[in-house]
């Protein structure tokens, strides 16, 4: 079950951000490696990536065993359990990932991830503010699907 080359981009977690991320990526033509722990997301998503993986836990060892150490940039896109968030991120942060992006839901959460290494995004955030810009510009624009 092991990558024996580098892949782009690992992708941990396929929530609907995660989902989104990794399709867009894949659709760009990168190389894209998904893991999660619920066998119908997995299903969703593997046609359209070049591996996914499906693992009971998100433990230092079930997460080597997938090779996602092999990724250049890790995006670790779990939202709900902020517990496992951060572990998860401790662990591909520790098995020497070049790049860790870690999915943050609130300031202390972010602070956390900051500290142990991680760059850190807050999806729902970063959207309103963008949105915001786009609404308060004079140049007319259109909301795609």
């Amino acid at each position: 079950m092991r990558r024996r080359n580098n892949i782009e981009y690992g992708i941990i977690g396929l929530g609907r951000f995660g989902s989104a991320l990794a399709t867009a990526l894949a659709e760009s033509g990168k190389e894209v490696m998904v893991v999660d722990n619920t066998e119908v997301k997995v299903k969703q998503i593997r046609n359209m990536v070049s591996e996914a993986f499906i693992v009971e836990s998100l433990d230092r060892e079930s997460l080597e065993s997938t090779g996602i150490q092999n990724c250049e940039t890790v995006v670790v896109c779990i939202g709900e359990k902020i517990d496992t968030n951060i572990l998860t991120t401790l662990n591909v942060i520790s098995m020497g990932v070049p790049r860790v992006i870690s999915k943050a839901t609130s300031a202390d959460h972010g602070r956390v991830l900051e500290k142990i290494g991680a760059e850190v995004v807050y999806p729902e955030r970063d959207i309103a503010e963008r949105l915001a810009r786009r609404l308060l510009s004079p140049t007319p624009w259109i909301l795609s699907s």
